[in-house]
């Protein structure tokens, strides 16, 4: 059951005050300290409707090899194989199990809710991604679900089409013991830059999370777990902030734990990564990388109600078949001596697992595959190189630092000036951009999975000086915490960025392409010119600010309802047409003519 703030307030006044006389009363006839409880929490996130596996390299003893990573059919029979282990033991899902694939875009999240009810999983916090298409979407999905859906930090009136329908936390009994699990969802990025309605209330994080322990413990529950979709800095730094938090299982960031750099993998931090809470006890932080890659396994024992001890195995998830290139470039299917060697080195190490598909999730999103497959892998063209993706320049997402940032954002942003002819310049968030497109065909699941929000062309009509400072807007969302989506990439716009100085001197030397002409020249700020973006930064979101009061002052923009991933798909078709293939823009185009960076910035998603 839900609350307005008022009656929340009242009513943690009141479950502390009666569970402190009840404590007064029962006095020490609670577990005394040395009972032991051990159990395995298994746990995922930011599966972003990746329920098949993915292709990824990895070296082994150097030696740059494909293969299959992930897919939830593999992920549910590493988790039945891990549950005979013990009856203790917890299935987690740590927010953003939807957007990402065409699985979303055809399905709108019944194939997610029919893949996870099967696993059984016990309990899943809301992530931001699950507000995109707006509290009705999310209600429906809830209500799609078996598991209890849980934010601590979300504030609904009872009028809210979600009402009712998700917890602050769950109480779970684990061989006779309670075991709390509070949920919690990254407040700023979902407020800011997913769909939720202005009816709902985003708590802060760190107080929403003090007040659901001060509810835990005083119903006597200390054993407890935070599963949040925060980010792994986050929660480091929440941590120390809290007290009687035992463990946290997090999302959000799509952070890698535990040393893969043995297969060219890179990291941020142990499995599990080790801190303290406010009270100075040990707590274990846990996450899974992302896309179904990976399993977490976290063993944990309780001393009493403190944490005693814990030991984890990130499991990478593979397929049995291998691939490498031949001395003339050619791809072949590792056989005998070689599929051997790499089958003992994945067999000598237990965080490598080659896992076979579990029959029953199989086949449920077979039965989805064949309506994906038939659209999806059609070709509409061809990427001549690989366009390669990070959101803010020179910093290193999945491995590869970009000096000027993407490769392939300014290209969708080119695609949309191309199908939408009165557009002057197109802005694009780098977070609407969501892969990179390598060299070979490109098909409609290319596009649905680059684009995969439910986003259109939008047109609003702007003078030169409020095309800087909506510019300004997106790179100090950033500077603000507000998440690394909104770095601005442009097509027939081009600038410095300096993200050292204040707002209103971080964008640099701005110069504008006309249309007719090809030429570039200074942008002049007196000047109105029509920009193009997507319909969700259009309403101001990611920080988009100035989008949002140029509307209130001279009224909205021209929403074209042409589909966003549509529109590029349209773009490659044209190109082909043309006999052209899909390339990076001449370095004369590229919008970032040069980046400064701070230092604390990443990549987040």
């Amino acid at each position: 059951m839900q609350f307005n703030p008022a009656e929340r307030k009242l009513f943690k006044t009141l479950i502390v005050f009666f569970s402190l006389m009840l404590l007064f009363v029962a006095g020490c006839n609670g577990a005394a300290s040395g009972d032991q409880l051990t159990m395995k929490i298994l746990h995922i996130n930011d599966v972003h409707s990746n329920l098949e596996a993915s292709d990824v390299d990895l070296s082994f003893e150097g030696v740059e090899t494909a293969c299959q990573l992930g897919g939830m059919a593999k992920i549910a029979s590493k988790i039945s194989e891990l549950k005979k282990e013990t009856d203790n033991c917890l299935i987690l899902h740590a927010g953003d199990a939807v957007q990402g694939t065409l699985f979303y875009t055809l399905f709108r999240g019944k194939a997610d809710a029919d893949v996870m009810n099967a696993i059984g999983v016990d309990a899943m916090a809301i992530g931001n991604h699950e507000f995109d298409d707006g509290d009705a979407w999310l209600a429906g999905f809830i209500r799609s679900l078996t598991c209890p859906v849980l934010s601590a930090n979300i504030e609904v009136p009872s009028a809210n089409v979600l009402y009712g329908l998700y917890e602050p936390y769950i109480v779970k009994k684990v061989d006779g013991n309670q075991v709390g699990i509070i949920g919690l969802t990254i407040a700023g990025k979902t407020r800011n830059s997913s769909h939720p309605s202005d009816e709902i209330v985003f708590e802060d994080e760190v107080e929403a999370t003090r007040d659901a322990v001060d509810e835990l413990t005083a119903q006597g529950v200390k054993k407890i777990i935070l599963l949040s979709h925060y980010g792994y800095k986050n929660v480091l730094a929440l941590a120390g902030q809290v007290s009687d938090i035992d463990v946290i299982v997090d999302g959000d960031s799509h952070t890698l734990l535990g040393d893969f750099s043995a297969y060219d993998l890179d990291a941020s931090g142990g499995y599990p990564t080790m801190t303290t809470n406010a009270d100075g006890e040990k707590v274990a932080v846990v996450q899974a990388w992302a896309y179904s890659k990976v399993l977490g396994e976290l063993d944990v024992t309780f001393d009493g109600d403190v944490l005693e001890s814990c030991t984890g195995t990130p499991h990478l998830i593979l397929g049995d078949t291998f691939t490498r290139k031949g001395d003339h470039g050619e791809k072949y299917t590792l056989k005998e001596d070689e599929l051997t060697a790499v089958q003992t080195l994945v067999n000598a190490d237990a965080r490598l697992d080659i896992v076979s598909d579990d029959n029953e999730v199989a086949a449920i999103i077979a039965g989805y595959a064949e309506e994906v497959d038939g659209l999806g892998e059609t070709v509409i063209g061809t990427a001549g190189e690989d366009l390669l993706h990070n959101r803010v320049p020179g910093h290193a997402y999945n491995g590869v630092a970009l000096d000027l940032g993407s490769a392939i954002a300014p290209v969708v942003a080119k695609a949309f000036y191309e199908m939408d002819s009165n557009a002057d310049v197109c802005i694009q968030n780098g977070g609407g951009v969501r892969t990179s497109v390598y060299q070979g065909n490109i098909i409609y699941e290319t596009a649905y999975t680059l684009l995969p929000f439910s986003n259109t062309l939008f047109e609003i009509s702007m003078y030169g000086s409020e095309i800087k400072s909506v510019l300004e807007d997106a790179v100090e969302n950033i500077a603000r915490g507000g998440g690394t989506g909104s770095f601005p990439y442009c097509y027939a716009l081009k600038y410095d960025v300096d993200a050292t100085r204040a707002y209103g001197s971080r964008i640099i030397d701005i110069e504008f392409k006309n249309r007719q002409t090809g030429e570039w020249s200074d942008l002049d700020e007196t000047r109105m010119y029509v920009v193009a973006t997507n319909n969700y930064t259009a309403g101001g979101k990611d920080g988009y600010a100035t989008f949002a009061t140029v509307q209130e002052k001279r009224g909205e923009g021209t929403n074209t309802y042409l589909d966003y991933a549509l529109s590029f798909v349209n773009y490659v078709k044209q190109l082909t047409g043309k006999g052209e293939t899909l390339t990076a823009l001449p370095d004369e185009d590229h919008c970032i003519k040069s980046y400064t960076a701070t230092a604390d910035e990443g990549d987040d998603l």
